[in-house]
Order: structure tokens, then C-alpha cells, then sequence
């Protein structure tokens, strides 16, 4: 499938695009699959949606001439490194579960600090569409693009599966609140070098996570 690329895109020139695009297919799979309709085995986006999602984006947005049988490769492999997000997440789901009460919650704080400085470092993300459609594609480094969503949304998803097996943990509201408060205190009492480091080894993971599947799915 990697060969289609070489035979059909100046890879020289759209590699980094390609890249982006099938991150940005994947998650999109993601969110439909997992966050919408919470991992219903039958709730993944069509091909021939993502097909015209993904041909919305080059054709309009980027003005990029391609064909079907390369968008599909890129709607192909999106959707398969989102089944490797769903795999992932319920192997590390079963080691969550595992901890105790405050390792898990530490892990739901440290993810939480994790996203909001990501987010703010990687602030000029968004409104990215919106700048290529002024000043077209060159204006936007795809490589930082897609790095840099990658390590956001991996955190989201560290994020996410933190305070759902802690609801699951806690059953009500108020025992999570209760939980919750009492972990948060002890928390917020850290240095700031022992929560830098805490964040610092949570980076570590998201960049591990993200440096191992890579090979799977995207061109080099």
C-alpha cells in the first residue's frame, strides 16, 4: 500500500501532507468510534464518508490534484491505526485498573496538567485551515502539524480513559467527588519539581506510545 504513494504524490512534496492526513483520519475515527458512541462495534465512519472528507481537504482546502485509490490508502490506514488506538486502550484500561485509588487519579491530574500545556504550547493549531485557504498550503509545516496533534490528542486519549475508569471506580458522584478532592489536595501540596517530573515521565509515555506505532502506518 506504501508503493501507491511513491507511484502516485511527489512524496518529495507531500509526504508530511500524507502523514497528517491519515493522523487526522485516524482520530477522526476515533472520536466516532470511541467518544461518540462509546466503542459500539459497529460505529466506525464509512469509507466513502472519510473518502469525501479527505478529498474535501486536499481538493478544496489544500488545491491538491490526487485520485481515489490514494485517498482510500490514506482512509485505509487512518482507519487502521485507530484499531491500534483501540487495542491500546484496552490493554492499558486493564492497567488502570489496577492501581490504586490515588495512582489513578494522579495519572487523570498529571494527564489533565499534561493536555493544558500542550495545548498551549501548541496553540496556533487552530485556525491552520483557515490560514491555508489565504495563503495556501506552503504557509503551514505539516511535519510540526501533525507532531504536534499527535501529542495532543495521544494525552486526550491517556486523559480520557483516566477519568472514565475512575467513574467506573466510584460509581457515584459523590465518591468521585469525594476521591477526587481528597487525592487532589495531596496533589497540589508537590513541589513544583516533583510535579515537573511527574509531567515530564507522563511526556515520556506519549512520546514512546506515539514513536512505537508510527512504523505501522505512516511513510517515511
Amino acid at each position: 500500500m506504501f508503493g501507491l504513494f511513491k507511484n502516485k504524490l511527489n512524496v518529495g512534496k507531500h509526504i508530511d501532507i500524507i502523514n497528517y492526513l491519515i493522523i487526522e483520519e485516524a482520530e477522526q475515527q476515533w472520536n466516532y468510534h470511541a467518544v461518540e458512541n462509546n466503542f459500539d462495534k459497529e460505529a466506525f465512519r464509512s469509507s466513502s464518508f472519510a473518502l469525501g472528507v479527505v478529498e474535501m481537504f486536499v481538493t478544496k482546502i489544500l488545491k491538491i490534484k490526487t485520485d481515489n485509490k490514494v485517498l482510500m490508502a490514506i482512509v485505509q490506514l487512518g482507519r487502521d491505526r485507530c484499531h491500534e488506538y483501540i487495542t491500546e486502550h484496552k490493554d492499558q484500561k486493564k492497567e488502570y485498573e489496577k492501581l490504586k485509588d490515588k495512582d489513578l487519579l494522579y495519572q487523570l491530574f498529571i494527564a489533565a496538567k499534561y493536555l493544558e500545556i500542550m495545548e498551549e504550547k501548541y496553540h496556533d493549531l487552530k485556525g491552520m485551515n483557515e490560514r491555508i485557504m489565504i495563503e495556501g498550503k506552503d504557509c503551514v509545516d505539516f511535519n510540526y502539524r501533525r507532531k504536534a496533534y499527535e501529542i495532543i490528542c495521544e494525552a486526550n486519549r491517556m486523559l480520557q480513559l483516566a477519568v472514565k475508569t475512575s467513574k467506573e471506580r466510584f460509581k457515584t458522584s459523590e465518591k468521585s467527588n469525594q476521591a477526587y478532592d481528597k487525592h487532589q489536595i495531596v496533589f497540589n501540596k508537590l513541589t513544583a519539581t516533583e510535579r515537573k517530573e511527574l509531567i515530564k515521565n507522563f511526556s515520556n509515555v506519549v512520546a514512546d506510545r506515539i514513536e512505537d506505532r508510527n512504523p505501522n502506518n505512516l511513510l517515511d
